[in-house]
Parts: C-alpha cells; sequence; structure tokens
C-alpha cells in the first residue's frame, strides 16, 4: 500500500497538488499542514477538494485508503453514486457511508435513475452526471479506473468500431470539475494484493460477474483467454490506447477552432480529423462508420447539407467545413431591455452601449425578439430583407432562429454585428451600438 499511495501522491504532483506532511490512514484530511499563500491554498494548488469515486469495490476502496494516507493539502470527500439497480443499493451506500466514517472523510450520496437501453452505457451516462452535480468547478475527482480497465476499454472501442483511444488520465467535466485516473498504469492485480494484506472490507456486485454485459464478458472470458497466450496482452493494450489518446490529444490541440476546414483536408484524414474535433464538444461515441460517411458528404455538391446526429447535437457542414450543432436554447417571445445595459438570454449576453457615431436610433425600452419569416430593415442602403442581411454577414443556417433582432417599438432597429436601420436625422434620439456574445458573458 505505501507503494500505493506514493504513487497517487506523485500522480497528484503532477497536477499540482503538493501533499504536505506524512499523516497515518485514518486520519481526518481537512486541514492544511503548511502555511497557506493569501489565495488560501498552496502554491500550484488550484483544487477545493479532492473526491474519491467511492462504489464501495475492491478498486475505490483502495482509493480512498491511499487518499485518506497521503497526506492530501485539501479537504478529501468521497462521492457514491446509488443506481438503484440492484435490491442492496441501499446497503452499499451504508456500506460506504460505513467505511468513510472511520476515516472521517465525509459521503457525498445521490441516487439516480437510469434509462432504458443499454444498462452500461445509461448506468455511466447518469453516474457522470451525478458527479457533476456534486461537485464544483473547483474539485478534483478521483477514479479508481487501473491497467485491466483501460485494456477492456480499449479493445471494447475496437469490437465496437469507435476507434482504439484509452480513457484519458485527466479531462474535464462540463460543470468545470477536474478528473484524474492515478492508477491507469497499475495492475488489478497490484490493487488486489494491496487490499487483502491490509484486510480491507470491500462489497462484491453480483452484476459484474454476468457476461451477457460486454465489459464482463472481455473480462471474465475474452481478455483471459488472449493473455494465456500473451501474457503482456492488458499492458500492451494499455499503452495502445494510450497512443492513440495522445495522437488525438495533438490533433484537438491542432483543430482547436469552432469549425473544421475538412475540405482543406485529404478525404483519408478526415474522420480521423473528425473524431478528434468532436473530442472538445464531449462527444466520443461515434462509429467509425458513421464519421466516414459523413466525411465522404464533403465530395458532393456545395449544396448538399449532410447532417450526423450525435448524443448531445449534431454535425453539420456549410461552406466547406464541419460544425458541431448543440440542440436549439428555449426562448420567450421577446425580452425587455432599458438601454445602456446588459440581458443575459439563455444562449448568450446581449448589451447595448452609447455609440458616439454610426449605431442605431431608438429612445426608451428595447424589446428583443427572433426572426420569424419576412423581416426587413430599411439601413443607409435602403431595404432588404433579414434573411439577405444574415446570408451576407455568413451567419449559419442553424444559429439564425435563436439571433436576437432589437426593436424599437414594431421598427426593426438593429441586428448586432450585422447591420442597422438608418437614423431620422430629424429626431434627436441617442445613438447606441449593440453587442452579442454568443454562448458567453461580455465584460
Amino acid at each position: 500500500m505505501k507503494d500505493l499511495i506514493r504513487h497517487l501522491r506523485v500522480e497528484l504532483t503532477r497536477l499540482g497538488v503538493r501533499p504536505t506532511s506524512g499523516r497515518s490512514p485514518g486520519a481526518k484530511v481537512n486541514a492544511w499542514d503548511n502555511p497557506a499563500p493569501r489565495s488560501g491554498k498552496p502554491a500550484g494548488f488550484d483544487h477545493q477538494r479532492l473526491a474519491v469515486a467511492f462504489s464501495g469495490g475492491l478498486d475505490s476502496t483502495v482509493l480512498l485508503h491511499a487518499a485518506a494516507g497521503a497526506a492530501l493539502p485539501a479537504p478529501v470527500v468521497a462521492v457514491h453514486v446509488n443506481h438503484g439497480l440492484h435490491p442492496s443499493a441501499d446497503q452499499w451506500q451504508a456500506h460506504c457511508a460505513a467505511v468513510c466514517r472511520t476515516y472521517g472523510i465525509e459521503l457525498l450520496c445521490q441516487r439516480v435513475e437510469v434509462a432504458a437501453g443499454n444498462v452500461e452505457a445509461q448506468a455511466r451516462r447518469a453516474r457522470y452526471q451525478a458527479f457533476d452535480a456534486l461537485l464544483d468547478a473547483g474539485d478534483l475527482l478521483l477514479l479508481a479506473h487501473h491497467q485491466d480497465d483501460q485494456a477492456e476499454t480499449v479493445l471494447m472501442r475496437l469490437a465496437q468500431g469507435r476507434g482504439a483511444a484509452a480513457m484519458p488520465r485527466t479531462r474535464r467535466l462540463p460543470g468545470g470539475a477536474a478528473l484524474l485516473r492515478p492508477f491507469l498504469g497499475i495492475p488489478k492485480r497490484t490493487l488486489q494484493a494491496a487490499a487483502e494484506e491490509l484486510g480491507l472490507d470491500w462489497l462484491e456486485d453480483p452484476s459484474n460477474a454476468d457476461a451477457t454485459y460486454d465489459r464482463n464478458f472481455l473480462r471474465h472470458e475474452g481478455l483471459p483467454h488472449l493473455a494465456e497466450r500473451w501474457p503482456g496482452l492488458n499492458a500492451a493494450l494499455a499503452r495502445a490506447g494510450k497512443a492513440q489518446a495522445d495522437t488525438e490529444a495533438l490533433l484537438r490541440h491542432l483543430l482547436n477552432r469552432e469549425a473544421l476546414p475538412l475540405n482543406d483536408l485529404p478525404p483519408g484524414l478526415r474522420p480521423l480529423a473528425l473524431r478528434a474535433w468532436l473530442a472538445r464538444f464531449d462527444e466520443q461515441g461515434a462509429s467509425e462508420r458513421a464519421l466516414a460517411e459523413f466525411a465522404a458528404q464533403f465530395e458532393a455538391p456545395t449544396d448538399a447539407q449532410p447532417e450526423l446526429r450525435l448524443r448531445g447535437g449534431c454535425l453539420r457542414r456549410w461552406r466547406g467545413a464541419a460544425h458541431y450543432v448543440a440542440p436549439p436554447p428555449a426562448l420567450a417571445l421577446c425580452y425587455e431591455l432599458q438601454p445602456p445595459g446588459a440581458l443575459r438570454l439563455p444562449h448568450g449576453e446581449l448589451a447595448v452601449e452609447r455609440a458616439g457615431s454610426g449605431g442605431f436610433c431608438a429612445a426608451g425600452v428595447l424589446t428583443v425578439r427572433f426572426r420569424r419569416g419576412g423581416e426587413r430593415l430599411r439601413s443607409a442602403q435602403g431595404s432588404r430583407s433579414l434573411k439577405q442581411a444574415m446570408q451576407d454577414a455568413g451567419l449559419p443556417p442553424w444559429l439564425r432562429s435563436s439571433y436576437p433582432l432589437l426593436y424599437s417599438g414594431d421598427a426593426l432597429v438593429a441586428v448586432p454585428g450585422i447591420a442597422v436601420a438608418a437614423c431620422d436625422e430629424r429626431k434627436t434620439e441617442p445613438r447606441w451600438r449593440a453587442i452579442w456574445n454568443k454562448g458567453g458573458k461580455l465584460g
């Protein structure tokens, strides 16, 4: 166990988490041992809490024990997700609570509803949603996945045609918490030996022996037979998966852009580029075939509009590039904005500020509406349709229905960043400038 604790401390140090002086397992881990700077945290440390994903099974029990004894510089908590899939689920939660009490560690629990369909996939989705709900943006979640889990993941993704990328060592959850898998390079047998040596008490989930589940089939029947011929198979699969993941990480860095210009890439590289680029939107489930078929559409005439539906959104083609399109926001018919001021909308923030020259003219409260069809704008160049103005500005079709339009009374006076209505110089209305920040906050 000392080696595992040392390994955990090394992995955390790589993230800037610097262990303090020694502390025995079982001691309460919720205070700083060293003086902290004014920020309230040791230099190089940016995590509020270290949260151990604790199912009560062998792997997470070893990780919890290691975290309790690693002399970490932040409060350690445990996170338990009750899937409610087994009659003993509540007893398992009670077991986890009892274990955490022995360490003086707070246990955060959440019960989830697992949707119908693939139980493994739906349970995983519900579990990570629960992690996201229970943790804050500054927290670090520790998961006990090990080398054998990594080998299973790589082989299963290959069998399902989803590429060979391994589970990442670190990544960010949608809500802002970070994730770390410190045991990815350690075989299961090492964790088993440590647990038995210390006499740790852990749970056995009967469903883990059910070979009707894909992962269990690989774990109990597929990989053991392959490992008889190739004893180093698990380690080799984990290394191959990591190499693939590293390649995709490099591609993501190179492809860090809102739209992916597939027409600029050779056809054979387009599916690989798509997979790497989609990871920035947390979309990693598309099959190789689906990505290849979507990429092949870029050889079609330019007016073709292929669409590939994904878990959280869809892929669209527009002007030679692939675009990731999130579900449309739920919007009211109209909103009010008193200039100067800002309005926070479900999909961004709109601000109106004084303009020294140019801009649009209006007095009183403005209303924010959205396109319904047939709108026209009277600019200095004459009257033109809103549709034409949006096309000329290069606004993608799927953004047009939710793009904010500013009205003064019944008159369309501004399409932020695209066009403004001409001012009536006979009036003394103030001039304004509209700024639209899609998906973010201004300032």
